[in-house]
């Protein structure tokens, strides 16, 4: 654990259902599943960064947020509920519904919750059936070849917060106390690069997680927190 790093601010922030995270290297965003909302704060000192809240989401429809990613322009967050991926400016946090993804329900992914791109493909993890679902960023249609079906065999059956690198998925899996890793090349596990270590830091129930070249954070939304590891 990498803890001159953690976020201890949430829970002052009153950001007390931490979910999905995302970075872009300057603000961290955390989506809080409680009041529908994603809190905003600086990477640098960790510090609040208010001015990039989304307070959009509950007007929207948005109102049990899950997953978070975005390319930059647009953030998508996922609703568990709504079988649907929420899509919102970058620019001025109002809604566009042109991105988003509203046939989850047709596919069988009913209960998505982690997101991840590349720009191509947009995946989105299905707590309920321990799977990951690939859709086509274009014209959001199915794009099954990509998915990952082998999280339920791994016993990573509760996925949460997911990220890559383009070579490796991570997967954080909510109630083993662990991220679990994958080859995106063909969807094996690749066990020697997990993150075995959040049970003894205290990060009992990991949900979000989002990395750089050094440092990988898992939220956890019983102590409203993000940890901070090693890659």
């Amino acid at each position: 654990n990498n803890s001159s790093t953690d976020f201890n601010t949430l829970s002052a922030a009153g950001n007390a259902d931490p979910q999905g995270i995302w970075s872009d290297g300057t603000t961290m965003w955390v989506v809080d599943d409680g009041d529908a909302k994603i809190y905003a704060y600086k990477m640098s000192d960790m510090s609040r960064d208010s001015s990039k809240d989304f307070d959009t989401l509950d007007g929207a429809g948005n109102d049990d947020p899950q997953g978070l990613w975005s390319d930059g322009t647009t953030m998508w967050v996922s609703d568990h509920r709504d079988d649907r991926v929420y899509a919102y400016k970058m620019s001025d946090k109002s809604r566009d519904t042109t991105k988003e993804f509203g046939i989850l329900y047709t596919t069988g992914n009913r209960e998505p919750f982690g997101l991840y791109s590349n720009g191509t493909t947009m995946w989105i993890g299905d707590w309920g059936d321990g799977k990951i679902y690939a859709y086509k960023v274009a014209d959001k249609s199915r794009d099954a070849g990509k998915d990952f079906d082998t999280l339920d065999a791994a016993g990573n059956d509760t996925p949460f917060g997911m990220w890559s690198d383009g070579t490796t998925m991570w997967v954080a899996d909510s109630s083993d106390n662990k991220v679990y890793a994958y080859k995106m090349s063909d969807k094996s596990r690749d066990a020697s690069n997990d993150i075995n270590g959040l049970a003894p830091a205290g990060n009992y129930v990991a949900t979000g997680i989002w990395a750089n070249t050094t440092t990988m954070w898992v939220a956890d939304v019983a102590d409203d927190k993000l940890y901070a590891y090693y890659r």
